[in-house]
C-alpha cells in the first residue's frame, strides 16, 4: 500500500484545520502487517503517531532483561493493546480507549516515562520526593547504571523488542 496522506483536518488540540496525516500499511520484520499513522498540525505542534496491528497472535507476555547500556537501542514495538512495565522502578503504561502504538527504543520507553513522571504535579512534600526518585532511578537506567526488567503484556502478542539491525 502507498502511503496515504490527509491535509486540512481539524486539530484536535487547537481547532485549526492545519492537520495532516499519513496512513502506511508496511510489514514489520518480527511482527507482521501493521498500518503506521502519523499526524501533525503546523500551526500547534499537535502530534499523533500510532501503530495499528493486523493480525492476532494470541496473549503474550515478553520479559526482555536490561542488564547492558547497549540494550537501550534496541528497538521496542508496542501496540495500543500492549501494558508495558518496569517493575524496579514500580514504572507502568497500561492500554486505555486512546492508547497509541509506538516504535521507539528501549530508552525511548525510559524516555517516555520521565515525561510522565515529570508532568505529574504531586501535592504532597512525599509524593514529590517520590517523583524525584523515580527521575533519578530513571536517569541512571538511561546512562546505563540500572539493571532492570521491560515487561511487554500484549493480549494480541504483537508487541516485541528487536536487536538493532535484525
Amino acid at each position: 500500500m502507498e502511503p496515504q496522506t490527509v491535509e486540512g483536518a481539524l486539530c484536535p488540540a487547537c481547532g485549526s484545520k492545519t492537520l495532516k496525516t499519513t496512513v502506511v500499511e508496511k510489514d514489520l520484520p518480527h511482527f507482521g502487517r501493521a498500518v503506521m499513522m502519523v499526524s501533525k498540525c503546523s500551526s500547534c505542534g499537535y502530534t499523533h503517531t500510532d501503530v495499528v496491528e493486523l493480525e492476532d497472535r494470541g496473549h503474550k507476555t515478553l520479559k526482555f532483561s536490561v542488564d547492558s547500556r547497549d540494550k537501550l537501542n534496541y528497538l521496542v514495538v508496542r501496540s495500543s493493546t500492549c501494558r508495558v512495565e518496569i517493575p524496579e522502578a514500580g514504572l507502568e503504561l497500561s492500554p486505555g480507549p486512546f492508547s497509541n502504538g509506538f516504535i521507539t527504543t528501549v530508552e525511548g520507553v525510559l524516555d517516555r516515562f520521565e515525561t510522565a513522571v515529570l508532568s505529574a504535579d504531586p501535592e504532597s512534600e512525599e509524593g514529590r520526593r517520590r517523583r524525584e526518585k523515580i527521575i533519578q532511578w530513571i536517569k541512571r537506567a538511561k546512562d546505563g547504571k540500572e539493571r532492570f526488567t521491560l515487561v511487554l503484556e500484549d493480549p494480541r502478542g504483537v508487541s516485541g523488542v528487536i536487536p538493532p539491525g535484525a
